[in-house]
């Protein structure tokens, strides 16, 4: 006879069932943790990784930084040379302008012993002869210009006896070409003469003495004389841009130098630099 079960006697499969359960909850407990651990990895590389990055956005930051600073030292090591070149260049442009001006100087130092005779007309001796044309001219030109001024101041005893043209005269010549017969306005005539005392006796008497055309000579062309200084290109181009100026009222020249006076101002400019531009030597 088999023995009697007891009332307390759990059954036979109630730990067979309890113990799946315990086992469900472990893993369950072990995946959580694996994804926590696996987060807290991803986190941790993550943070390296950010590490790393700042590291390298550092370490870019600081040769951006010297590459600028080398760039700011290149540009101010170019703006002193730019400074040292663009002050040279002025000195250079200085020593220029002083060496024209010295030079207009000189050129018109040797103009101080010529006059320009304008509107005389190109007579027909001057383009058939020319051997003696140069004689022909100078003959001509004292006879009809040069002689009666001179004889005025004779008459005044401002100098003492004639003047023959052969001593008055050094040399004598057209300034362009010439052309018989043309309309266009005559070559201006270049005559050196012998000495600054007839110079200056033609400048202050030409004024009354000049002679005017005569018939001949008007049916040439010619309408009237006149008698200005041999001036040097630069201050010859000067002289007429100030003549054609609004602004400007009288233009004349003393030895080469020119002066000036503004429009209702009697006040008398001179000019001491000839390559200055109108505007500054108006303005001046």
């Amino acid at each position: 006879m088999a023995p009697k079960k007891t009332a307390n006697t759990p059954p036979s499969d109630a730990s067979d069932s309890a113990a799946p359960k315990i086992t469900a909850s472990t893993s369950s407990s072990d995946a959580k943790l694996d994804a926590l651990i696996a987060s807290v990895d991803a986190l941790t590389r993550s943070q390296q990784e950010l590490l790393r990055s700042q590291e390298d956005t550092k370490s870019l930051l600081e040769t951006s930084l010297q590459r600028v600073v080398k760039l700011e030292q290149d540009v101010s090591s170019i703006s002193a040379n730019q400074a040292a070149s663009t002050a040279h260049l002025a000195a250079h442009d200085k020593d220029i302008l002083s060496l024209k001006i010295a030079s207009n100087a000189n050129e018109q130092l040797m103009k101080s012993s010529n006059i320009r005779i304008l509107g005389y007309p190109v007579l027909d001796e001057e383009t058939t002869a020319a051997a003696d044309g140069g004689r022909l001219l100078r003959d001509k030109i004292f006879s009809r210009v040069i002689g009666p001024i001179l004889d005025s101041a004779v008459r005044d005893r401002f100098i003492l006896s004639p003047v023959p043209a052969q001593e008055a005269i050094l040399k004598i010549y057209r300034a362009g070409r010439i052309s018989a017969g043309s309309k266009s306005s005559p070559p201006p005539i270049v005559v050196t003469l012998s000495s600054p005392l007839i110079r200056q006796t033609i400048f202050r008497y030409k004024s009354k003495s000049l002679p005017v055309p005569n018939t001949v000579e008007k049916a040439a062309g010619a309408k009237r004389y006149y008698i200005v200084e041999d001036l040097t290109k630069p201050t010859h181009r000067l002289l007429k841009l100030l003549q054609g100026h609004d602004s400007v009222d009288k233009v004349w020249t003393i030895d080469g130098l020119l002066r000036f006076t503004k429009t209702g101002d009697d006040t008398i400019h001179r000019v001491n630099n000839v390559f200055e531009s109108i505007e500054n030597i108006l303005t001046g």
